[in-house]
C-alpha cells in the first residue's frame, strides 16, 4: 500500500461509529413496508435503537407505529398512546418512532437531556410533554445559531454521501456523541 487517503478514511470511521448505514436502512424502508409485520425492520429499529422489550410491548409498539404512518403522529400522540397500550411512559421510544416518521423531529434521550441540563418529571406524561416541547424549541434555535450551522456544514464535509439527512438528525448525531 503506498497510499492512505486521510479524509476518506476519517469519514468511513465517522460512518461506521455514528452507524449511519443502519440509519439510511432504516429511513429507506419504513414507508416502504408494514412495520408491524416486517420483522427485518423490527429487528433493524431494534438494534439501532436499542429496544430491549419483551415480544408483546414490540407488537404494540410496531402497530401503533404503522397506524402513525397513516395519521399526523404527535409526541404527545405516540408517548399517551404507548402508555395506553403498554402501561408504560416511553418519551426515548416515542421520540424515536416520531423521528423516523417526521425527520425533523428531534430524539429524546439520555444524552439529549443531559446535554441540554432538562430536569424530567417523574411519571408525569403532560410534563414530560412540556419537556420535550423544549427540546424541540433548543434544537429549533441551534439549528439557527451560527455554531449549529457550522457543526451541519462540517457533518456534510465530513459526510457528504449523507448529507441529505435532517439538520436535526445531523445535530442529534452530535449530542449523542458527546456522551457524558
Amino acid at each position: 500500500m503506498d497510499y492512505i487517503n486521510p479524509d476518506n478514511e476519517i469519514s468511513a470511521w465517522v460512518e461506521r461509529y455514528l452507524n449511519l448505514k443502519r440509519y439510511v436502512e432504516i429511513m429507506e424502508h419504513v414507508w416502504k413496508t408494514d412495520v408491524s409485520k416486517d420483522t427485518n425492520f423490527q429487528r433493524t429499529f431494534n438494534g439501532f435503537y436499542q429496544i430491549r422489550r419483551n415480544e408483546e410491548w414490540r407488537k404494540c409498539y410496531y402497530q401503533l407505529f404503522e397506524k402513525m404512518k397513516t395519521e399526523y403522529a404527535t409526541f404527545d400522540d405516540i408517548l399517551h398512546s404507548l402508555y395506553e397500550n403498554t402501561g408504560r411512559i416511553e418519551v426515548s421510544f416515542s421520540s424515536k418512532m416520531l423521528a423516523t416518521l417526521h425527520p425533523n423531529q428531534p430524539i429524546w434521550d439520555k444524552y439529549v437531556v443531559h446535554n441540554l441540563e432538562l430536569t424530567v418529571p417523574k411519571k408525569n406524561i403532560d410534563g414530560m410533554v412540556d419537556v420535550y416541547e423544549k427540546i424541540v424549541e433548543w434544537y429549533e434555535g441551534y439549528i439557527r445559531s451560527l455554531n449549529g450551522q457550522q457543526c451541519i456544514k462540517r457533518f456534510n464535509e465530513v459526510l457528504p454521501a449523507y448529507a441529505w439527512i435532517s439538520d436535526v438528525k445531523k445535530v442529534d448525531y452530535f449530542l449523542w456523541g458527546m456522551r457524558k
